[in-house]
């Protein structure tokens, strides 16, 4: 040895060389472990986890499990790059929690978040660029990390009868308006050193045939020989003759072989339980910096400090339900609102999956303070679902994937049921499709009574398309007409539907003495050409303008029997015939607008035309026209449709292009005279698609909310309440359930579609925002005002309508005499 010191010193710069080597390394390694995490932190995302109602103890650990595969490198990018790691984060902001992964930016965008999906398939999440957890520009702040007490081979407590992270919540719940708090796990797969090395040590456990672990075999030794000098303690200071020697040092060396031994089984069980995961404990409580604290007083900083070591105590203390075999103790963090945004994992302890899934999960807990749930979770499309292209109506974006998602024109055909309260997306959907149905150049009828879908529409079509669209509009100057009553091939029934229309609407004051003075009426005008629905009052009430009609009528059975009784009795009589129905029109013709765009002879369009390509949109807003005239108004435009579609009967069934009916807030213009489920049935074979919309089913009567659920084969659900949730659930489930339905986010739907005859399993999607305004309306509505006919105020009036106002009036200066 002595030979070895003088030639080394006798080489001075060996010595030199070897410091300089250490120094290298160690500053090298320190180097690299920064460019590693600087490298980690470049594109850093933030994937905030919304909890779902109700959580498994089980889920976590498939998150974990899952996320080995998600963090473990290849060999070389682990040389090279080391491996990645992730931090679980709670925060509290204020008393509202949240839960997330910072994931670094060399890992895979969708891949966590897909490890998330699997393992709690109701959750939420969104992906935000990754920032602080808690911003430096706090007043104060007070930081820890856990470390276990013992070596980490030794496993905590992961059996637990409630939930583990129940004492960390409710110590989140006494965050202050102005505080905020975050306890942050690291966590990345362990390196097969310390795998390995954790084996090791497990061979080297207390068991017959084994070598024994020495720290176990010291503590085994020291607690012998400290029981065998207390009993020899006791013996000699007991009275009475010395006890023959017992075998209680012989049993005292099992007993604390049986502890050794199970302690050692715990310590076998970590071992080989696969896979293992290096994780850091980190928690800190600040104070949000205020304007005043420019200045703050010393007293104030002390109680301010003071509170925030009590807060950080009770986080510490939350651990200690992991306490078993080992345990994890509280150490001090210097910087800890620095160190947490740094979210470098350097060094950290072994841990199996259980244990890191009770302590980085979702609670399971119900009630847990501050937490806001996911509100629905979101399921996949079937495979078989449309994602765009020719013949297909797009729906939106799958909300799991992001790809588009549709519908088949030919499945629209069996009609589409959207339903949703005010402001969940409805009119967004109805926006995208009946725009996507114009430039397909496929028949649209919109019936629109509140007003702005239609204004919508317009703002979003270039004026190329004005020649296609036809507009009924009280804004628009020389709105588009058409004739109730101007059905020529069909009369009966442009009849049978104008009467069921009155009958419904106005069901509770409707006789059958009113429907047979409506009914006759109609069909009297009918008998001549160019009647309209103005001609009623003065066919009524002028015998002079009533003879111009029913000159020849001499069926006693008919018509002319109705006649000949109505001239028969006294004018009072007369009166109170007529007057109910009377007032029921007048209140509908009174309107100037009513007037322009019904009291014409002539329709200014063809409905035929309409359903063969172009787009009648029909603005009818109630705040303007009133309830009873929306509602009249609106039905007259579905009957006039439905004739439409009925008189395809007469042309084959190859010919027949597909049009749609778009009826918002349908439960006011469902009022033909037939069943709904009659008409829903038959509008399949003439190619007219109805897609209904509304709010809730309460504003459906029964047997038309049946005929909707049987008929509209298509459902799309918007968020609802949770009695429609309830029963449209029947429809979803068992993808969708009715806490889903009724907790949808905004612009956020449930679809269950019909897909080749075949109705898929519900899904979730997300509207597409709107298209860019274009900003050409004006001129889409000068062009139509030029295709209307006549004016709002009466203006060039028919001469049948001129004789019917001079009868009026004849008959008012009567009265008046």
């Amino acid at each position: 040895m002595s030979g070895w010191l003088q030639w080394s010193a006798a080489r001075p710069w060996l010595a030199i060389g070897a410091a300089a080597v250490v120094v290298a390394v160690v500053f090298g390694r320190d180097r690299l472990a920064e460019w590693r995490h600087r490298r980690l932190a470049v594109k850093a995302r933030l994937v905030t986890v919304a909890a779902p109602p109700e959580v498994t103890a089980e889920s976590a650990a498939v998150l974990w499990t899952t996320m080995t595969g998600v963090l473990t490198p290849s060999v070389w990018r682990r040389i090279v790059y080391g491996t990645p790691h992730v931090a679980w984060e709670y925060t509290w902001t204020g008393r509202a929690l949240a839960i997330g992964i910072w994931v670094p930016g060399t890992i895979p965008p969708g891949a966590v978040e897909a490890a998330v999906r699997a393992a709690w398939p109701a959750a939420t999440v969104a992906v935000a660029e990754a920032t602080a957890p808690i911003p430096d520009s706090v007043a104060d702040a007070v930081g820890g990390a856990h470390w276990p007490l013992q070596h980490d081979g030794l496993p905590w407590r992961t059996d637990h009868d409630v939930d583990p992270l129940r004492p960390l919540f409710a110590a989140g719940a006494e965050v202050g308006n102005r505080e905020q708090a975050c306890v942050q796990i690291l966590a990345r797969p362990a390196p097969a050193g310390r795998v390995r090395a954790a084996r090791r040590r497990a061979t080297q456990a207390n068991f017959p045939g084994g070598r024994p672990d020495v720290a176990a075999r010291f503590l085994s030794t020291g607690a012998r020989l400290l029981a065998e000098g207390i009993t020899a303690l006791v013996q000699a200071l007991l009275p009475g003759p010395s006890p023959r020697r017992s075998p209680s040092g012989a049993a005292a060396r099992v007993s604390l072989d049986t502890v050794a031994a199970a302690a050692a089984k715990t310590v076998v069980d970590k071992a080989i339980r696969v896979p293992h995961f290096e994780i850091a404990i980190r928690f800190a409580v600040a104070a949000t910096r205020q304007p005043r604290d420019a200045n703050i007083d010393p007293v104030r900083a002390k109680r301010l400090h003071e509170r925030l070591v009590g807060l950080a105590h009770t986080f510490g203390a939350a651990s200690a339900v992991y306490t078993g075999p080992n345990r994890l103790r509280r150490m001090k963090m210097p910087a800890p609102v620095a160190t947490l945004a740094g979210r470098r994992l350097r060094h950290g302890f072994m841990a199996t999956v259980p244990e890191l899934a009770v302590l980085a999960g979702l609670p399971l807990d119900l009630a847990v303070p501050g937490l806001d749930r996911a509100r629905a979770k979101a399921v996949p499309a079937p495979v078989a679902v449309p994602s765009g292209g020719r013949g297909v109506k797009v729906l939106g974006r799958a909300q799991l994937g992001g790809h588009t998602v549709g519908v088949n024109v030919v499945d629209t055909r069996q009609h589409m049921h959207v339903i949703g309260k005010t402001g969940s997306g409805k009119s967004t959907l109805l926006l995208n499709l009946i725009l996507a149905d114009i430039k397909a150049r496929r028949g649209v009828v919109l019936i629109d009574p509140r007003g702005d879908l239609v204004n919508d529409i317009l703002d979003r079509l270039p004026a190329t398309y004005a020649d296609r669209i036809v507009l009924i509009d009280p804004a628009q100057q020389r709105p588009a007409c058409f004739n109730p009553l101007d059905d020529v091939d069909d009369p009966q029934l442009a009849v049978d539907n104008l009467v069921g229309i009155f009958s419904k609407i106005f069901q509770g004051q409707w006789g059958p003495r009113m429907d047979d003075t409506m009914r006759v009426a109609c069909l009297t005008l009918m008998r001549h050409a160019k009647p309209v629905l103005g001609m009623i009052p003065p066919l009524l009430q002028s015998k002079q303008f009533r003879v111009m009609f029913t000159e020849g009528l001499e069926d006693p059975d008919g018509l002319g029997g109705y006649w000949t009784w109505y001239d028969s009795i006294n004018e009072t009589f007369r009166g109170q015939v007529i007057a109910p129905v009377l007032a029921r029109l007048r209140a509908f013709l009174l309107r100037d607008f009513v007037k322009s765009v019904i009291g014409r002879p002539q329709s200014s369009f063809d409905m035929a035309d309409i359903l063969d390509g172009k787009a009648l949109l029909c603005r009818l807003p109630k705040g303007i026209l009133g309830e009873e005239t929306t509602r009249i108004l609106g039905s007259l435009i579905v009957a006039r449709t439905w004739q439409a579609a009925v008189a395809r009967a007469a042309i084959p069934e190859d010919q027949r292009k597909d049009a749609t009916l778009f009826v918002d807030e349908c439960q006011n213009f469902l009022t033909l005279p037939g069943s709904v489920a009659d008409m829903l049935a038959e509008a399949r074979g003439f190619r007219l698609g109805l897609v209904l919309a509304h709010q809730d089913l309460a504003q459906l009567p029964k047997e038309t909310a049946a005929a909707v659920s049987a008929n509209a084969r298509t459902k799309i659900v918007f968020n609802v309440d949770p009695s429609d949730a309830r029963e449209l659930s029947r429809h979803t489930k068992p993808e969708i359930d009715e806490h889903d339905l009724s907790h949808l986010d905004a612009y956020t739907a449930t679809a269950r579609l019909l897909v080749a005859n075949r109705e898929l399993p519900a899904f979730t999607f997300t509207t597409n925002p709107p298209a860019p305004i274009v900003g050409e309306a004006t001129a889409i509505r000068q062009q139509a005002a030029g295709a209307g006919i006549g004016g709002q105020n009466g203006q060039d009036d028919p001469p049948m309508m001129r004789v019917a106002k001079e009868a009026t009036r004849k008959r008012l200066s009567k009265d008046r005499e």
